[in-house]
């Protein structure tokens, strides 16, 4: 095996997300720190009464999720020899993550190649802001039975992506819910630190992003709608990510099912319902109008097209897209459409001598292709590192 299977082997058996403090080793520690989430807009985004929805994805399982959700621990790399004034760099992760596995990894080296802190920060009601039974094998097969016995064969259902697509075939507006409270949350997080009161950063420090697959998109929104200013200056890189939603397809094993994912394809390319639906309507009032214009706008290629592509347009220098040709989830080929049609210098689609996906990038544990993965990662996380260092 190569040496980023050894770091990654490392890196689960040292991190530990309920210890405050912990050492991966003589270049990077991490820290841990508690955060509650403020939103409240959870009361709007439940379609389907709570029992119908307890019902399929396990008793007890709902309300758990609603405590997670809120209150939960997120974890930042530090290197040892922290760089001067560097910025943060919050890294998010992709849909239907349960667990931080690879990104340990991703955040280990743009730590180490920046010298900048990295914040592991978990979107709502994903990583360990949901209940942890979602991530078992025999719990999740269960409700997985109880779907099929329901709605007959699904493709690409799974006892991975299950809970998800219960959720979101019978209320697809957690989708938005999960959104903006992610996106409200992140908000929180980068006022505390560039105020100084975080403990692990001076006052006037700022935060860039280090986002893959929908964490792009919330990426995205974020700096085009910049609220509170807070925003202005922070850089990005957008990793398998940068789409709008109607060139996603989430269809896959680990995602969603494809009953789910056609639910929530309807709902969201419907932005109408947006507008005229009184309880969706309420949850964008907390932020004002610029992020509901900017998700609207995200939403279809051509929803609110000349906006869209003006803001991203004012980013250039400050985002950089990096697709995957054979990405089948968020292709290449749509990041480029979404930026300015193609003709963006900051947006570049790659594709790597191995066998990968949207899911697996870096099949790090296939000894067969150790060296290329290697390579391909190295070339990935040193162009980011290059682009976000300070």
């Amino acid at each position: 095996m190569g040496l980023l299977f050894e770091l990654q082997k490392t890196l689960f058996s040292r991190f530990d997300l309920s210890k405050p403090f912990g050492q991966i080793d003589r270049d990077v520690v991490f820290y841990t720190y508690p955060f509650e989430s403020n939103y409240e807009g959870s009361r709007f985004h439940l379609s389907a009464p709570d029992s119908v929805l307890a019902e399929d994805l396990g008793d007890g399982l709902l309300a758990s999720e609603n405590y997670f959700n809120r209150l939960f621990r997120y974890a930042i790399f530090e290197p040892v020899k922290r760089k001067e004034n560097a910025n943060a760099i919050v890294l998010l992760h992709g849909l239907n993550e349960r667990k931080w596995g690879k990104y340990l990894l991703w955040a280990y080296k743009l730590a180490e190649w920046t010298g900048a802190p990295v914040i592991l920060f978990p979107l709502a009601n994903h990583m360990n802001r949901s209940p942890e039974a979602w991530s078992y094998p025999r719990k999740m097969s269960e409700v997985l039975r109880k779907r099929r016995d329901s709605y007959g064969a699904i493709e690409n259902s799974s006892f991975a992506n299950v809970a998800l697509s219960s959720r979101v075939d019978r209320s697809p507006e957690v989708f938005i819910s999960s959104g903006l409270q992610s996106i409200l949350d992140i908000v929180e997080l980068t006022a505390k630190i560039r105020s100084g009161i975080h403990p692990l950063f001076k006052a006037g420090t700022g935060v860039d992003f280090f986002s893959y697959s929908i964490g792009a998109l919330v990426t995205e929104i974020l700096l085009m709608a910049n609220p509170s200013g807070l925003f202005s200056t922070s850089k990005a890189f957008l990793f398998c990510g940068g789409a709008t939603f109607d060139q996603m397809d989430a269809r896959s094993r680990t995602i969603l099912d494809n009953k789910a994912f056609e639910s929530l394809q309807g709902f969201v390319r419907s932005f109408e319902l947006v507008r005229s639906s009184n309880s969706l309507f309420e949850l964008f009032k907390p932020f004002g109008n610029s992020i509901r214009e900017v998700f609207l706008s995200m939403i279809s290629l051509e929803n609110f097209r000349p906006e869209r592509e003006y803001k991203l347009k004012s980013l250039a220098n400050r985002v950089r897209a990096l697709g995957l040709k054979l990405d089948k989830v968020i292709p290449g080929r749509a990041i480029l459409d979404t930026f300015c049609m193609g003709q963006c210098k900051n947006v570049a689609v790659a594709d790597f001598d191995f066998k990968y996906s949207h899911e697996m990038p870096f099949p790090i544990n296939d000894v067969s292709v150790a060296d290329k993965v290697e390579q391909a990662f190295q070339s990935v996380f040193r162009d980011a590192s290059c682009f976000l260092k300070r």
